[in-house]
């Protein structure tokens, strides 16, 4: 099913923003994405906001971007920053639509999603990415102490995100 059919509601801005968690909760801080999506339902998110776990699709998340004014990725990336660091940008801000397979964990991932919407000419929505940095990405359940210990301030981070563009009806500052 293509979440951009799905008949959530939308903010009073009309804004619609997914949230969407990337990885393998099997593959230690690899789940990072999936554990953010799973804190951020449980606190509850505004109208016109919905997280999603969007595992490891590949190029099924080109299905997953559709229909949405806004889509923020949380995914574990190669960064190059000790573990549990995190940034915010865009691909466009890191030039990753022909480099991003060297910063995220997946083989097909938002990389080649980006590239293939390109190719086909679809529309994409306003992309936002929060990379962390993961210290072990082994066959291994459970985050590691440094991601696990960052995650309240990546969730904090993310959902003053989403509340400022639910309050502005729009975008908030450029991101960093």
């Amino acid at each position: 099913m293509s979440l951009a059919n799905s008949q959530i509601r939308t903010s009073d801005s009309g804004r619609r923003v997914l949230i969407l968690g990337l990885g393998n909760p099997l593959r230690g801080d690899d789940g990072v994405g999936p554990r953010v999506v799973a804190e951020l339902r449980r606190r509850g998110l505004p109208e016109g906001v919905e997280a999603v776990d969007g595992g490891t699709l590949g190029l099924d998340l080109l299905y997953l971007l559709e229909g949405w004014d806004q889509v923020i990725i949380v995914d574990a990336a190669i960064l190059g920053r000790n573990p549990g660091e995190f940034l915010r940008f865009t691909p466009e801000d890191a030039h990753l639509v022909g480099s991003l397979a060297s910063l995220s964990s997946h083989s097909a991932g938002l990389a080649e999603t980006l590239a293939l919407a390109r190719a086909l000419g679809r529309a994409l929505p306003e992309i936002i990415i929060y990379g962390i940095q993961p210290e072990r990405m082994d066959w291994e359940e459970g985050l590691s102490p440094a991601v696990e210990a960052a995650l309240p301030r990546l969730v904090k981070e993310i959902r003053k995100h989403v509340m400022a563009c639910s309050e502005e009806g729009g975008k908030p500052e450029r991101p960093l």
